[in-house]
């Protein structure tokens, strides 16, 4: 049940932030798609809300007993999550993101921490993940996990084609000198 919900909340999520999607609602329902954004993010916000609520509702043994020191590492990494999170919001425009401002003017960037890594996000997810099962270190979470992880394989493809799209040469050339999620500080 759990797999199921991850597979239709990182379906709906692909399908909603498509290209294809946005330019029907443009065109159908231009009233709603001013709102667009702030409606998708609340929707899946509030729809991943549900998923963490569903894993931590089913009884699972834990595959590694919790201590201190798993507890203290898990923080560690998700405060290194936080941290990336907050570096990557300084080069986007956060207006736009939540939908408050027309993502259509953004113009690309590669500035700060973008000059070490193409999906910041993505990385600090990567870490926040990470941190969260070690602090639940139950088969649930690690399925939770696991579902994330594989979104994140089909997601970065995906987010990669719609911003060649968008920026053409401009990221190709971005996405040949700068990593994907491990960044180079040489």
């Amino acid at each position: 049940m759990l797999m199921a919900g991850w597979a239709i909340y990182f379906a709906l999520h692909s399908v909603f932030a498509s290209d294809a999607v946005k330019q029907f609602f443009k065109q159908s329902m231009p009233a709603v798609s001013r709102f667009y954004r702030i409606i998708y993010n609340v929707i899946f916000t509030l729809s991943l809300l549900v998923m963490l609520v569903l894993n931590a509702s089913i009884p699972s043994a834990y595959l590694i007993e919790p201590s201190s020191w798993t507890r203290y590492f898990s923080l560690m990494l998700a405060t290194v999550g936080i941290f990336i999170f907050r570096a990557a919001f300084r080069q986007y425009d956060s207006r736009g993101f939540m939908g408050l401002r027309d993502d259509e003017q953004e113009v690309f960037k590669a500035g700060g921490i973008l000059k070490k890594v193409r999906h910041p996000i993505y990385l600090a997810t990567l870490f926040i993940v990470a941190g969260f099962w070690l602090f639940i270190p139950n088969v649930t979470t690690l399925v939770s996990a696991g579902c994330i992880l594989v979104y994140l394989a089909i997601g970065i493809p995906l987010e990669e084609r719609k911003l060649i799209r968008k920026y053409g040469d401009a990221y190709r050339k971005y996405k040949k000198d700068v990593p994907a999620l491990i960044p180079r500080f040489w």
